[in-house]
């Protein structure tokens, strides 16, 4: 009855190593792809940012020719 006790024991200790090693890959896995998820999310804020400068500009040049004409009108 022992033997079968400790043997039982021992494929419940086998089942919980493999499933730690599972979970711990899994782990990695999620991490990896955290990380990849992190780069593209900040290249597309840069980007964002960066268009957003761009029309920024355009309106600014956009107002100051729409100034000119007014006063050319005047």
């Amino acid at each position: 009855m022992n033997n079968e006790l400790l043997h039982h024991l021992e494929q419940r200790i086998n089942n919980a190593v493999e499933e730690i090693s599972s979970l711990r890959q899994k782990v990695s896995e999620l991490e990896m792809k955290n990380y990849e998820l992190s780069e593209e999310r900040e290249e597309l804020r840069a980007g964002l940012n960066q268009k957003s400068e761009q029309q920024s500009s355009w309106e600014s040049s956009l107002n100051q020719m729409l100034d000119r004409l007014n006063q050319l009108d005047k």
